[in-house]
């Protein structure tokens, strides 16, 4: 036994970074022999596997939420002071979300139920901020023009369009853009015309480059009083909003 702890001692230096003892360094059997405790080991408790797994998982998941951390902090003033952006609720309230959003996405209609709710349930101690984000091909890119052309028209035009697109599923194809529009009060005319500015596309453009920085792979993306929630996690929403209340 007393063997056996010396060998894994010194195979634990030699899988570390420190700079082993003299007498800890393993000669080319010894080392066979560690190999197979090893072996044997973990053979004997295959669910060290999992839970390394499960670790290494978490460690990734820190070092992510470090970084979009990290870039919240760099980025703030692009993130909240963006007067171009469309905002559903006053400038002075308690708490500000922040959604990069995709009018094609799945998970961003289920995410704007959870929005409204909060919105019905906090009125004006809640901001959202909505960050056009198409990642879903030339369609998303289409709607997020028009969505930036109708905010043109009023920020109560802007909320009904975007009600709109964002609880419709399917396709959005250039004449079902039209279509959504009228219903919410758009001058679908005036929009069209304002979707060729090229400062739309610009804003997208921007956007777009900061949600990379921010690494933002996929839409919904939510900051919340701070706080990042990624997908549309209702239950990490409704937790992060109520820390943010109740703090």
């Amino acid at each position: 036994m007393t063997r056996v702890i010396a060998l894994l001692a010194a195979a634990a230096f030699l899988l570390g970074c420190q700079q082993a003892p003299a007498d800890a360094q393993l000669t080319e059997p010894e080392r066979d022999e560690v190999r197979e405790l090893v072996r044997e080991y973990i053979l004997s408790n295959p669910e060290i596997i999992e839970e390394a797994l499960i670790e290494l998982q978490r460690r990734a998941r820190d070092r992510e939420m470090r970084s979009f951390y990290t870039a919240i902090e760099a980025n703030h003033d692009a993130i909240y002071g963006d007067p171009r952006d469309a905002r559903i609720g006053p400038d002075d309230a308690d708490i500000i979300i922040v959604e990069f959003v995709d009018y094609k996405c799945s998970y961003c209609r289920i995410a704007a139920e959870w929005l409204d709710s909060a919105t019905e349930r906090y009125g004006d101690r809640v901001q959202i901020i909505f960050k056009e984000y198409p990642v879903l091909g030339s369609d998303s890119i289409e709607a997020a023009r028009a969505a930036l052309a109708a905010l043109r028209q009023g920020e109560d035009v802007y909320r009904a369009f975007h009600h709109e697109m964002i609880t419709a599923s399917g396709p959005l194809p250039s004449r079902r853009i039209d279509s959504l529009a009228q219903m919410a009060g758009v001058d679908v005319a005036q929009m069209r015309e304002d979707m060729q500015d090229p400062a739309l596309m610009a804003q997208i453009g921007e956007v777009r480059t900061l949600g990379q920085v921010m690494g933002v792979t996929g839409t919904p993306f939510f900051i919340v009083d701070g706080r990042v929630i990624p997908g549309a996690n209702e239950l990490g929403l409704e937790q992060a909003l109520q820390a943010a209340l109740a703090g």
